[in-house]
């Protein structure tokens, strides 16, 4: 048998081992006794006989065990001499195991040593260096193994048999394989590699990568039954009810969370305090989506809709101390100062700076005046006008009345009108009301309008 053969038996070894899944790693130290069979290299001129091993071996990764191994042989002469040629050695061996199993285990030898040869009482000790195949195969649970392999050793002997300088000599071996201590426990079973055994995983299915309790749950720092990896709010009060990003609720929508929220049922969209309660502006103990008199002096007395109870003779919502027409026909609708309104409110003393949509500061009073009418009849819906006079192209006159109807506009929703009722249109020199030709009748065309669309 040469080397290639032994090496093409322990292949398909290992091919029929693939099936079979190997156990858990066994790393103790053992020894190794062993009866090895020597066929001798014929040009030793000694018989075939039996020798002895005995080794010290370690398992050091999945594949590979590492071993230190003595051996001591005596082969009688094929003259018929008896004991005097004896070999004793040592080497250093590594075990390149193709799968481990437990019940057949093969492995491909390599190692390098010394072997010292005694011929007719002349010695001398020579590089040795070895290969080959075996397999281990355990016999208990304590892991106690029988092991059987075939070497080739070759041996540097320049001094014992004239003309002949190397020896390659078979070893067939058969041993076993004894551990010290106790057997390695198994690794409890792990699937979602999270470090914490099944059988104690609450949550089996963590994902990769994420920080887990003792429990195998992910950890959830402030305690609102959303974990870390998906809760936007990590610092939530305890006890907080939240949603699904681990965020208080805000049940009404008004931007204060429930635990802080004193109005927790305030009407979507209403304007409210760092306490979820609507805003009262004139402190008339009622809100501004209910007050149709918004602006009531400080410690008036009021009714259920924020108006003076000074008397309202025309029931249009402005006391008749501030009623500039107090015989106002029922039902209909009035500005701030208690007028009927009409189709078109002028807003006559808003200005603008020069080739600008900017507000000037003297614009503000009538502002505020029309913000008031505004949320007096938050029903109404109305478009925003603006108008230019004759002067330069149309496109940038078109395109400056929009800017400053869109100022306006702006400006009446910062005071409390309501924005989906308000629109903003520049019609630039398309409308005008007043003669071109004259600077009087330019002022007049450059003007913003109110236009009431819907709900007089």
């Amino acid at each position: 048998m040469n080397i290639t053969r032994l090496g093409l038996l322990a292949l398909g070894a290992a091919l029929m081992a693939t099936s079979v899944q190997a156990e858990t790693l066994d790393d103790r130290w053992y020894i190794s006794p062993g009866v090895s069979y020597i066929i001798a290299d014929d040009d030793r001129l000694v018989d075939d006989d039996v020798g002895f091993q005995l080794g010290i071996g370690k398992t050091v990764s999945e594949h590979w065990n590492i071993e230190l191994n003595a051996v001591y042989d005596e082969l009688d002469l094929e003259s018929g001499i008896i004991d005097e040629f004896r070999q004793a050695g040592a080497s250093l061996d590594g075990l390149f195991f193709l799968h481990r199993q437990r019940h057949f285990a093969p492995y491909l030898g390599i190692g390098a040593g010394a072997l010292r040869t005694t011929y007719f009482k002349r010695s001398n000790t020579n590089a040795m260096a070895n290969v080959g195949v075996g397999f281990m195969s355990q016999l208990n649970d304590h892991g106690l193994a029988l092991r059987a392999d075939a070497r080739y050793r070759m041996d540097y002997d320049n001094d014992n048999v004239a003309l002949e300088s190397r020896f390659g000599d078979w070893l067939i071996t058969l041993g076993l394989a004894l551990p010290f201590g106790d057997k390695p426990k198994a690794a409890p079973s792990d699937a979602d590699n999270d470090g914490v055994a099944d059988s104690m995983d609450r949550c089996p299915g963590t994902p990769a990568r994420l920080k887990v309790d003792a429990r195998g749950c992910e950890i959830d720092s402030d305690g609102d039954g959303v974990g870390d990896s998906l809760d936007r709010c990590p610092t939530t009060p305890t006890g907080a009810k939240v949603n699904a990003q681990g965020c208080e609720l805000d049940s009404d929508f008004d931007g204060v969370v429930d635990s802080k929220d004193r109005c927790p049922t305030s009407p979507v969209g209403a304007k409210v305090n760092a306490q979820g309660c609507e805003l009262d502006s004139d402190g008339d103990r009622v809100v501004d989506s209910k007050d149709r008199c918004p602006n009531t002096p400080a410690g008036t007395k009021v009714d259920a809709q924020g108006c003076e109870l000074d008397g309202d003779g025309d029931r249009d919502g402005i006391v008749d101390s501030k009623d500039r027409c107090p015989n106002t026909a029922a039902g209909a609708k009035v500005d701030s100062k208690g007028c009927e309104l009409k189709a078109v409110i002028s807003l006559q003393g808003v200005k603008f700076a020069n080739n600008s949509a900017e507000l000037t500061v003297t614009s503000q009073s009538v502002l505020n005046e029309a913000a008031a009418t505004l949320r007096l009849n938050p029903e109404l819906k109305v478009e925003v006008a603006g108008h230019t006079d004759n002067r330069g192209a149309r496109a940038y006159n078109v395109s400056l009345s929009q800017r400053r109807a869109e100022s306006v506009m702006n400006y009446l929703i910062s005071k409390g009108a309501s924005a989906t009722k308000l629109s903003a249109r520049g019609y630039g020199p398309d409308q005008p009301q007043a003669d071109n030709a004259t600077a009087q009748g330019r002022a007049a065309n450059r003007r913003v309008e109110l236009r009431i669309l819907a709900g007089r």
